[in-house]
């Protein structure tokens, strides 16, 4: 395990704008067996700048979310291309490259996405990107075709609806995001309520509600503490199912029901995953 943390390799030393086919053979990577029980999935880093051209590949730890605790880890690939600023060769020798356009940028990697990256005769093709992945311009391939794929993105939730390709992303995009798995939910403690609004408003966008013993559960296993004290914060981030928005204690949930959610909240319907995911919490003011 300690080897795959500090496993890293060059897998192409310079990067073309003619570039259409990625397959890589690694003699030496890391077991799967032992990267999965270390929670460390592969990272394929683009870099293209006047300084660096390469493709390399390492391991980090994963970015825990819903998606990446229900599936084997070695059948992810992380993608960046953080670095990424093609470069089109320069004409005469002794010259600087000439820098791509944004769009000739944006189809290169387009074009490697669709393609896929193939890893030792195991070929990997674009999955999904949470809204802060999308920002640092990075994502998620898995090892299956674009059928499967397809396939294991409508299981995670109703997206039939969603006629907007930007809006899709962003709702898929819920499923990726980052959150510490507290546990499984039972849809039965949980009760959709009406958002508090008027005909130009919405006052309680976003905003649902957690009893005091449910917010107590959540406290325990993020082990929330402040100066080595216990605390009850007033307000959870949360993700569940298709919802999305926070959670304010009410004292005066009691009995069965635990959460209500509003309906502004909702964003997609039909999901099956039951894992209630904290993303954030209020903190203690000094």
């Amino acid at each position: 395990m300690s080897n795959a943390r500090s496993f890293s390799k060059t897998l192409q030393e310079n990067i073309s704008p003619e570039d259409d086919w990625w397959e890589y053979t690694i003699p030496d990577l890391p077991k799967s067996q032992f990267t999965n029980h270390a929670g460390l999935v592969k990272c394929v880093s683009v870099v293209s700048s006047i300084h660096r051209q390469q493709i390399t590949l390492h391991f980090e730890t994963v970015p825990w979310s819903r998606v990446t605790r229900t599936n084997a880890l070695d059948k992810f690939l992380l993608v960046s291309f953080a670095d990424f600023k093609l470069l089109w060769p320069a004409p005469v020798t002794g010259e600087a490259p000439k820098p791509a356009t944004a769009r000739e940028n944006g189809d290169w990697i387009t074009k490697m996405l669709v393609s896929g990256i193939t890893i030792n005769g195991t070929t990997y093709h674009f999955f999904g990107h949470s809204n802060s992945q999308l920002k640092s311009r990075s994502c998620f391939m898995y090892a299956a075709s674009k059928q499967e794929i397809s396939i294991k993105v409508k299981a995670m939730g109703d997206f039939s609806k969603i006629k907007s390709v930007g809006k899709k992303a962003k709702r898929i995009g819920l499923l990726f995001s980052s959150a510490e798995i507290t546990f499984d939910l039972p849809p039965d403690r949980c009760q959709d309520i009406d958002d508090v609004a008027t005909k130009d408003y919405i006052f309680t966008d976003g905003c649902g509600l957690v009893s005091a013993q449910l917010a107590r559960q959540l406290a325990q296993k993020r082990n929330i503490v402040f100066r080595e004290r216990r605390y009850l914060p007033s307000v959870y981030q949360v993700r569940y199912r298709g919802y999305k928005g926070v959670l304010t204690l009410d004292p005066t949930l009691r009995g069965q029901i635990q959460a209500q959610f509003r309906a502004s909240m909702r964003k997609l319907t039909d999901s099956p995953d039951y894992s209630f995911a904290v993303v954030d919490y209020s903190k203690v003011c000094v």
